[in-house]
C-alpha cells in the first residue's frame, strides 16, 4: 500500500487543516503536555500566495520521524524531518528566555557581560537551532560588591565583517519580499544559480 508522508510539496501557502491541527494539539498534549499547547497563526494573505493548497506538512503527525526512517531514504528523511518539525513547532507555545546583564567596574571603566537562560523550551523542543545563535549563556551568580579577580585581560580588535552569504533558503525569503518570482519558479532559478557555478552557504 502506497502512502504519501507530506502534503502538496509546491504550494506556499501556510493554512493548515482543522483536522491537522486538532491531531497535532492532541498528539502535543500527550506527548509534551498541556503547557506546550501554542495556538494557529493567522497572518495576511499576500497576493502572489497560492493557496490552493494548504501548507506543506506531515499528513499524519503520529508519522515520526523515528517511525519514518523505516520507509525513507537518508535524504527523503532529512526532508521529512525538516517538514514534520517545522510543522510542530508552528503549534507549540512560545519559549520563555529571561536575560541578565552583569556590570563589572574597575576604576571608572565598565565590562559589561550579557547572558541568557531558557526558562522553558516550547516550540524549541523542535525548531532547529544554529550553534551561532547563543540561545542560552549562563552567567556566573555573582552578587552586587562581590569582587572578581581578573586573570588575563586581552585586547580584540574587530573588524566589520561582509555580510554573511547567502543560503539558498535565506535567498528563497528574499525573493518573497522583494516579489520577485513565484514559489514554482525558485526551483528553476536555484539549478540556474548551481550551473553558472555560484555556491550558497548550507545552514
Amino acid at each position: 500500500m502506497l502512502t504519501g508522508f507530506i502534503t502538496y510539496p509546491r504550494t506556499d501557502s501556510i493554512r493548515l487543516s482543522d483536522k491537522f491541527v486538532s491531531d497535532t494539539f492532541a498528539f502535543i498534549t500527550e506527548s509534551l503536555g498541556k503547557d506546550y499547547l501554542g495556538q494557529v497563526k493567522i497572518t495576511k494573505k499576500k497576493n502572489n500566495v497560492q493557496d490552493a493548497h494548504e501548507s506543506i506538512r506531515p499528513t499524519d503527525i503520529l508519522m515520526t520521524p523515528e517511525k519514518a526512517k523505516n520507509y525513507l531514504g537518508k535524504d527523503q528523511l532529512r526532508l521529512y524531518k525538516l517538514i514534520y518539525n517545522r510543522a510542530m513547532a508552528s503549534l507549540m507555545a512560545p519559549a520563555k528566555i529571561t536575560g541578565k546583564t552583569s556590570i563589572l567596574d574597575n576604576n571608572d571603566y565598565e565590562f559589561r557581560l550579557t547572558g541568557q537562560t531558557i526558562l522553558f523550551l516550547g516550540f524549541l523542543k523542535y525548531y532547529q537551532i544554529d550553534e551561532e545563535d547563543n540561545i542560552s549563556i549562563k552567567l556566573p551568580a555573582w552578587k552586587i560588591g562581590d569582587v572578581v579577580n581578573i586573570k588575563d585581560i586581552k585586547a580584540l580588535q574587530h573588524w566589520t565583517k561582509p555580510k554573511t552569504r547567502y543560503s539558498e533558503a535565506r535567498l528563497i525569503k528574499t525573493l518573497e519580499e522583494l516579489g520577485v518570482g513565484r514559489p514554482s519558479t525558485y526551483a528553476p532559478i536555484m539549478r540556474t544559480l548551481r550551473e553558472w557555478g555560484i555556491c550558497f552557504i548550507w545552514e
